[in-house]
């Protein structure tokens, strides 16, 4: 009926790591160990799926005695970016999405050029 356009931001690895590890640490900073310890107490382990998600199983496993909340920030970025690759290279085989530069100067024209079939 109507029609669509998928667009894609691509960006480097490295950079999507560092971003990663950014987020990450700014997650730790701002509470989540406090917010995991409460949603624990209100049966978070319950939950099959909330129980796995990024952070809140590394630090699930911490408050248990698994190890320390550095060693749990460390897990969440190194899990953060093996799933990151996995969603990238599944994005990867839709041929329908376009890719832009997620750096590039003028972001917002090239998207609008690619909707309007300019490139």
């Amino acid at each position: 009926r109507y029609g669509s356009v998928l667009l894609g931001l691509d960006s480097a690895p490295a950079e999507l790591d560092e971003r990663i590890a950014v987020r990450v640490r700014r997650m730790f900073d701002d509470g989540l160990v406090e917010e995991v310890r409460e949603l624990a107490g209100r049966g978070l382990r319950d939950g099959r799926t909330a129980s796995r998600a990024l952070g809140y199983q590394q630090v699930l496993r911490a408050l248990d005695g698994g190890g320390d909340f550095e060693t749990a920030a460390m897990d969440t970025i190194q899990a953060t970016r093996r799933f990151v690759r996995r969603q990238r290279s599944w994005f990867r085989r839709d041929a329908r999405i376009r890719w832009l530069a997620a750096g590039e100067t003028d972001l917002v024209t090239s998207a609008l050029g690619t909707v309007a079939g300019g490139s």
